[in-house]
């Protein structure tokens, strides 16, 4: 068997038998982190860590989990020092997997990281490892990725000595797949080790929650609530993107002054607007959010619908797996018995001394960083729509209600704030900072556009400083980060 590698791939014959000890470096770091955030959200009670070497990453999990070490004997016996409360079972990896009781499965997370390198026959383990993708909530793995690591002409066999064989990421999700994956639904790299924080390291995430919706129930439905203050440029963009994922959508105008109410208007007759209405009664000098956050609440709980978004109005809202749409998205997350999703946050921006764009932001906006203050992590603004939520005493950060259970991977939020010189000036110092200046001393809302209010101006950003939107490179460079928000704190 070829592995899916190149025909002139070198395999090595005879490899040395590798034992993790402890180091000065953490090797892929953020594989166990992500490992223990699913197991939190997901209420595992099992981590099952295949080829565990030391143990030492597993002291990240507390012990409530039940920890099952699966490894040789010398690996097992450091584990033992690490982890002396883990249950630990020999087993050759050669040979594939010891059978593992389906009540603990159903229940656990599986990691597998940076082993499968290490084998003569890893076809064996690659086999016994899709099988349990379908019994497990989520399986990870991961391998060191050949060209980041060695570069593209690298024929073999591995500069490690305890390796046997190294893929590249297109090889190693074919090779999944041929060894009875039905799927691979998310992939990508992670950084190698905590200090050199290289991408050279692939990272695939399967199993039973992990996995791609095929198909939703017919007569699912989700609301988006809308609450809107002279956005009339992205507004139809918004709109369209909503209509085409599946999504009804209810309007409340917070009395806008660029002509944003009668758009809403043209967009209720045309069908594309469920429902629209000016919010409060009165127009007012003042930005009264806490109000409009329960307005949303007390609406979205007459809704005749499964789930309800809490949604601005310059956001594009995506599920976590390509080519699914919201609608599909949500009804896989209710199938699962979840109720509440969140968000991970990236803030387009336009750049300096860049041609005016008034339009097409999603084509036309291509620079962006993570949202990275404490309020971007969290972002639990979608629920399913069977009780009242609290909004406003988290300042519309979350939907909080008895027995929330969260969606362990978070949805993407695209968010467009400030498009372009005019608009975010006049955003920033006409639409918002005065009018947020009751409740910023009330509650402490609103501070995202202090620094702007002492700058005085607003007049866009570096792209050195900025990451580049590629939608497809986006989606695996930046795997762990945009389901869980790991690696963007500090």
């Amino acid at each position: 068997m070829d592995y899916f590698l190149p025909r002139t791939y070198q395999i090595r014959q005879n490899h040395d038998h590798y034992l993790d000890l402890p180091s000065h470096l953490i090797y892929q770091p953020h594989v166990y982190r992500l490992a223990c955030f699913l197991a939190q959200r997901s209420g595992a009670k099992s981590i099952i860590d295949i080829g565990c070497g030391s143990g030492e990453k597993l002291k990240i999990f507390s012990e409530e989990y039940k920890i099952i070490c699966v490894d040789y004997a010398p690996a097992l016996n450091l584990a033992r020092q690490s982890i002396p409360y883990a249950q630990f079972i020999e087993f050759d990896l050669e040979n594939g997997l010891p059978i593992i009781p389906d009540e603990v499965l159903n229940k656990s997370i599986v990691i597998c990281s940076d082993v499968i390198e290490h084998l003569k026959k890893p076809d064996r383990l690659m086999r016994a490892l899709a099988s349990l993708s379908k019994l497990v909530p989520y399986v990870l793995i991961s391998t060191p990725d050949r060209d980041r690591a060695r570069g593209w002409l690298d024929n073999g066999p591995p500069a490690n000595p305890a390796h046997t064989m190294e893929w590249n990421a297109s090889e190693f999700v074919r090779f999944m797949r041929d060894s009875g994956f039905e799927d691979v639904p998310l992939y990508g790299h992670t950084i190698n080790t905590d200090i050199h924080e290289v991408k050279s390291t692939i990272l695939t995430v399967s199993g039973i929650h992990a996995a791609k919706p095929v198909s939703s129930a017919q007569n699912f439905r989700i609301a988006a609530v809308i609450h809107t203050f002279n956005e009339f440029d992205i507004l139809p963009e918004v709109v369209e993107h909503l209509v085409s994922q599946g999504i009804e959508i209810h309007v409340f105008d917070n009395w806008s002054t660029d002509g944003s109410w009668d758009l809403v208007n043209t967009l209720v007759t045309s069908g594309k607007v469920r429902h629209a209405e000016r919010f409060p009664d009165k127009s007012s000098g003042d930005y009264k959010w806490k109000l409009q956050l329960e307005k949303t609440a007390e609406y979205a709980a007459k809704l005749d619908v499964d789930w309800v978004m809490h949604h601005d109005a310059d956001e594009i809202r995506c599920s976590p797996w390509y080519g699914i749409s919201l609608r599909d998205a949500f009804a896989w997350v209710n199938s699962l018995g979840y109720s509440a999703v969140d968000f991970t946050v990236i803030d387009f921006r336009f750049l300096t001394r860049q041609p005016q764009i008034s339009n097409s932001y999603q084509n036309n906006l291509n620079h962006f960083e993570f949202g990275r203050r404490p309020g971007h992590f969290e972002q639990i603004k979608a629920w399913k729509n069977n009780t009242k939520v609290d909004l406003a005493s988290s300042g519309g950060h979350q939907a909080i209600f008895q027995e929330r259970s969260i969606f362990p991977l978070k949805f993407l939020m695209k968010h467009y704030p400030l498009r372009n010189a005019l608009q975010a000036n006049n955003k920033v110092f006409k639409d918002r900072l005065p009018r947020m200046a009751a409740e910023q001393k009330a509650f402490g809302w609103h501070k995202q556009y202090d620094a702007f209010g002492q700058a005085g101006f607003v007049d866009g950003w570096d792209p050195y400083k900025l990451i580049s939107w590629h939608s497809t490179y986006f989606m695996s460079e930046f795997v762990v980060e945009r389901v869980s928000g790991i690696g963007l704190q500090s």
